[in-house]
């Protein structure tokens, strides 16, 4: 009786065991993926709600990214002297996440297009990629812009996931003067290794590595494309302010010091709003922010 009571133990054990894994290296990893990539999940938006509660008279517009995702947003020209702000949202917001900040900047002069990204708003469904088949949305964006603005310059306002769109989009298609960068990660495989452990306490390895690989096997890209450091490092002629919250885990005011580091333009700078959580820098501290950014775009312009 026994022995058959240890046969059936170590059957179990093993079993166990074999469940273990198969949880950890096949239905993590492929849930992981799947919910990046496919989550049409959305944050509530705080604040206003129309560009008329800020009052900004816009046109709405829509325009094709290169792969042919519709792009859907609002359109203010502004002051033709002045130049345009293509403002990028976060993961799982829209362009109402900017909107206030779009409307500071239209009472000081500058054009402004908010748009919502791919799989975002009323943007068409796709494929999210943390920046990387994005950056592709902010090319599309700043074609709509010259085709109504003409020469005039361009910048990136981007938060979160869209401030490493943004600057992903900069190496993409070269034409903007300026990045404002609040909140950006340092690259789409290091994200998801913090995240795995921030958000579920898993392990990076191999977890948040087989989810990279599986993602980047299914959706058919390279996410070593997605590294925003790189790209800062490869543009030396525009200047970037990063914003970091002091108060930030997902994206900590390090990666914010990293990536002005990787910066090798001298009109490049750095805010750190103490007390801000992830992308909140704005809310915790209106005055500082906006004057911080307003002062470097007027430098750097």
């Amino acid at each position: 009786m026994k022995q058959r009571l240890r046969v059936w133990a170590k059957r179990l054990a093993i079993a166990v065991l074999v469940f273990a894994a198969f949880l950890l290296l096949v239905v993590i990893p492929v849930g992981g993926s799947y919910l990046i990539t496919n989550s049409r999940f959305r944050f509530p938006e705080r604040g206003p709600q129309t560009p008329a509660a800020v009052g900004l008279e816009v046109t709405t517009v829509d325009f094709i990214s290169s792969d042919g995702i519709e792009l859907r947003g609002w359109w203010f020209p502004g002051d033709r002297t002045k130049p345009v702000i293509i403002f990028c949202h976060g993961l799982n917001r829209s362009r109402l996440e900017l909107l206030e900040r779009a409307a500071e900047a239209a009472k000081r002069g500058y054009g402004v297009l908010l748009f919502d990204l791919r799989n975002h708003g009323q943007s068409g469904n796709a494929f999210t990629t943390l920046g990387i088949l994005e950056s592709r949305d902010v090319c599309a964006a700043s074609q709509f812009v010259r085709d109504r603005a003409g020469r005039r310059p361009q910048v990136l306002w981007g938060v979160s996931m869209g401030a490493s769109t943004a600057i992903l989009g900069a190496k993409r298609c070269p034409a903007f003067r300026a990045i404002v960068s609040d909140s950006s990660f340092l690259s789409f495989r290091e994200t998801i290794s913090h995240h795995v452990g921030l958000l579920f306490r898993l392990p990076s390895f191999p977890i948040a590595n087989m989810i990279v690989g599986i993602t980047g096997f299914r959706l058919g890209i390279n996410p070593d494309d997605g590294d925003v450091e790189a790209a800062v490092e490869s543009l030396p002629n525009v200047p970037i302010l990063f914003i970091a919250g002091g108060n930030d885990r997902r994206m900590p005011p390090a990666l914010a010091e990293r990536l002005r580091r990787a910066s090798t333009n001298s009109r490049s700078g750095m805010l750190l709003v103490p007390g801000a959580t992830h992308g909140e820098a704005y809310r915790a501290n209106k005055e500082l922010y906006l004057n911080a950014v307003f002062g470097f775009l007027d430098r750097a312009l």
